[in-house]
């Protein structure tokens, strides 16, 4: 009877173990508990919502900001001319980065720009560009046919109310920023220009030349121009800055586009300077470019797109130079002195500002900077 009590004692009190055991358990699921607050928390992992910060990605929607437009270019010289075509031609480039479709015809006669343009607009480009003043009849023609169809010309002043406009360079100011440049270099006021065609814009910038390096030198006296009849021509060029040259000029305004290639040329391992045009042509001869003025076709179309698009634009002639960024030095070449470089900018910012002021012809008709 005893050890059956005993039996039993030992049976209740494994039991009550058992029981305990398991009525332990409870205490453990308070663990369980905070588990799942921290998985809770990784809802700040959903901090990684700055993924969704590419959303400021956005900016090269301002890249595809040109989809769905076909834009067509037509150039009168080759697009690798190193002067005006190709300067046309990178603008063109540039609006097939922000996701135009593009096409070119470089070298065109005049005899084929109405016929080329029609082509376009009967595939479809709803843009086209003519590059260059020879374009103004094709263009005004065009555009009349064609009233759904815009149209632009760069360095030209035709126009059509509603889809015809055009953007020609402020006459004399870069020649004019390139004679001060000329006259704060020259020491003995020896200084000279070669240039394509004669036509009013060249002189303009020849005469605001002369004009400006005579007011901040007074060794400058007569300024001999001589032109070459052509754009191309690179040993015409040549020839024509050789002859300066040999006449004791030291610094030249080189303005005859591909031509430029041949005054430069020249000018090289002589000690004498040249002063580019259209674009960045220091890299034809870093010792001997001071700098060009650059014409900022590029900055030119896509700002008239933009007010196309906007529906804001004048459909009329512009006139565009320093202060509309359509026009701009490239940088100084190491020859040029800091104080120098300091005064060509101060004179492109008076120009920029109306403080300086010149005519058609390139003459001053106001200076409120030179005191």
């Amino acid at each position: 009877m005893r050890s059956k009590y005993l039996l039993f004692v030992v049976v209740a009190v494994m039991v009550a173990l058992v029981l305990a055991a398991c009525g332990g358990g409870a205490p453990t699921q308070a663990p369980a508990a905070p588990t799942e607050a921290p998985t809770k928390a990784p809802e700040p992992t959903k901090a990684p919502e700055p993924t969704k910060a590419p959303e400021a990605t956005k900016a090269p929607a301002a890249a595809g900001s040109l989809a769905g437009m076909k834009i067509a270019m037509l150039t009168s010289g080759p697009i690798n001319d190193d002067g005006w075509n190709q300067t046309a031609y990178e603008g063109l480039k540039a609006l097939e980065k922000s996701g135009a479709v593009i096409a070119n015809t470089e070298n065109v006669a005049q005899a084929d720009q109405l016929d080329l343009i029609r082509n376009y607009a009967e595939q479809g480009f709803n843009l086209i560009i003519g590059h260059g003043f020879e374009y103004g009849d094709a263009l005004t023609q065009a555009a009349k046919e064609y009233p759904d169809v815009k149209f632009i010309q760069i360095g030209g002043i035709a126009e059509n109310p509603g889809n015809l406009v055009s953007y020609v360079f402020q006459s004399g100011e870069g020649g004019y920023a390139a004679g001060i440049l000329a006259g704060l270099m020259s020491k003995d006021g020896k200084i000279g220009g070669v240039g394509a065609v004669e036509i009013p814009t060249i002189a303009a910038d020849f005469n605001a030349f002369k004009e400006a390096a005579q007011k901040v030198n007074p060794k400058v006296k007569d300024v001999p121009f001589a032109y070459t009849g052509s754009w191309v021509d690179i040993p015409k060029a040549k020839e024509a800055a050789t002859a300066q040259i040999d006449s004791g000029v030291k610094i030249i305004l080189a303005n005859g586009d591909n031509a430029n290639v041949g005054a430069i040329d020249a000018a090289k391992g002589k000690g004498v300077y040249v002063i580019g045009w259209t674009r960045d042509q220091s890299h034809l001869a870093p010792d001997a470019v001071l700098t060009s003025n650059e014409q900022r076709v590029d900055n030119i179309l896509q700002e008239a797109i933009a007010a196309i698009q906007a529906g804001t634009i004048e459909w009329k002639n512009h006139t565009v130079g320093f202060k509309d960024k359509a026009q701009d030095f490239a940088p100084y070449a190491k020859a040029v002195p800091q104080d120098v470089q300091d005064e060509v900018n101060k004179v492109i910012q008076a120009l920029a500002d109306g403080k300086i002021v010149l005519d058609e012809n390139g003459k001053v008709i106001k200076d409120e900077y030179h005191k």
